[in-house]
């Protein structure tokens, strides 16, 4: 689905500053495409030039991966695979209606929720989506369901259906163990997670005895 958007900044990463400086305090709603295989997400933010500062966080990005798929996909393919446009900018009030508007126009494939500011896996009734859809909401309210955090048996759950499973071959014993996610690995081996993630991404060797492989 083709939309006009209000800005388009075609490389995340050669536009860091410019991205989260240009919207500074800024509220509305934004796409994040993958240039590479067309995937998209739908988000929204009544401080975008905050939500784009966090994105190019690599810890913000890492402690998210289990329940993010734009999170994961953006430490995969790297900002310079993505493309950020602005859809509009609206007032904070309404970022959740205008942010539904483009889940249902769009149905982007990176989004796990399709109802903005909806918990995972629960399905919303033709009313409630309706009355969702016509209520305003504050921004105490907003801020909740930008800080909403998933329960440990909803991370668990989510780590091993979407997680990045990860395979480890022992070179000194010759053995290999595979693992549901880049988490567990570094439990495993006792080592931090973004360590894993950079040693499996650069292909280098983990104490110079652990090959990490990113099984697809």
């Amino acid at each position: 689905m083709c939309v006009t958007s209000f800005i388009t900044y075609n490389n995340m990463d050669s536009n860091k500053q410019k991205i989260v400086y240009e919207n500074k305090k800024k509220s509305g709603v934004y796409r994040i495409t993958n240039l590479e295989n067309g995937n998209d997400y739908v988000g929204s933010s009544v401080n975008l030039g905050s939500r784009f500062y966090n994105y190019f966080s690599f810890k913000y990005l890492d402690v998210r991966t289990t329940s993010s798929l734009i999170c994961k996909a953006l430490i995969k393919y790297g900002y310079s695979k993505f493309k950020l446009e602005i859809l509009e900018y609206c007032d904070p009030l309404d970022v959740l209606l205008r942010e539904q508007y483009y889940l249902d126009l769009l149905k982007p494939k990176y989004n796990i929720l399709t109802v903005a500011g909806s918990s995972l896996g629960y399905k919303h009734t033709e009313e409630a989506i309706t009355k969702f859809k016509a209520r305003r909401h504050t921004k105490e309210t907003l801020e909740k369901f930008k800080t909403r955090l998933f329960t440990p048996e909803m991370r668990e759950k989510i780590s091993i259906s979407k997680g990045t499973k990860v395979l480890v071959r022992d070179l000194l014993t010759n053995s290999t163990s595979e693992f549901n996610s880049i988490r567990k690995a570094a439990d495993g081996l006792n080592a931090p997670n973004s360590t894993i993630r950079y040693c499996a991404l650069q292909n280098k060797l983990y104490k110079d005895r652990y090959q990490i492989s990113i099984i697809e």
